[in-house]
């Protein structure tokens, strides 16, 4: 394995001494960290990756953890480098152009003439320690033509990660394992799609 894609796999933790809504003191932010998928296809398309949609649980820096199939709570002093679903579009928009496939791919404002959007729901994006601790991450997506609003394709994406135990550091990067592999399934879906 290059170094890059050594790095590329690594979770980064900015210690931080400043405070992440509510006023909670925030010891840690952590990042996902995008991959180079290697990819069958390109395309000459260009696409907007807008912010997913997610309920309020999901919403936020904090680090959701379920510890039982219904109850949903955060690990302390610790959040992502910003919510969640701006963490998971930032995510999906540097896979897409890690492959260098993609005649171009932006987020909303950037001015592109757009020919598709990969329209995003945050279904689950969490650590469970019900059972076996793991990582899960799951997505609808949905590839919208842009120029007639009609929808392309659609599918569910759903991945997991194991986790080295119920902590704030395993949960983190377990996310960033589960999240990485989805957004490599979703661009290799998507330009299969288009």
């Amino acid at each position: 394995m290059s170094w890059l894609r050594t790095s590329a796999l690594l979770l980064l933790v900015l210690p931080v001494a400043g405070c992440v809504g509510g006023g909670n003191k925030v010891e840690a932010i952590y990042a996902l960290t995008a991959t180079t998928p290697s990819v069958s296809r390109g395309t000459s398309a260009q696409l907007l990756v807008p912010e997913p949609r997610a309920l309020s649980a999901l919403s936020s820096e904090k680090i959701a953890v379920k510890p039982t199939p219904i109850t949903i709570s955060y690990y302390p002093a610790v959040a992502f480098e910003d919510q969640v679903p701006k963490v998971l579009q930032r995510l999906l928009l540097d896979t897409f152009q890690n492959t260098g496939r993609v005649k171009a791919v932006g987020l909303p404002g950037q001015s592109l003439l757009i020919n598709y959007q990969i329209v995003t729901e945050i279904r689950a994006f969490q650590a469970e320690t019900f059972g076996s601790d793991q990582a899960r991450v799951e997505v609808s997506v949905k590839v919208l033509n842009d120029t007639n609003g009609r929808v392309v394709a659609d599918r569910i994406f759903e991945t997991t990660a194991p986790m080295a135990g119920d902590s704030a550091e395993a949960a983190a990067t377990g996310l960033n394992t589960a999240a990485a592999a989805l957004a490599t399934d979703v661009v290799n879906w998507t330009l299969t799609v288009i």
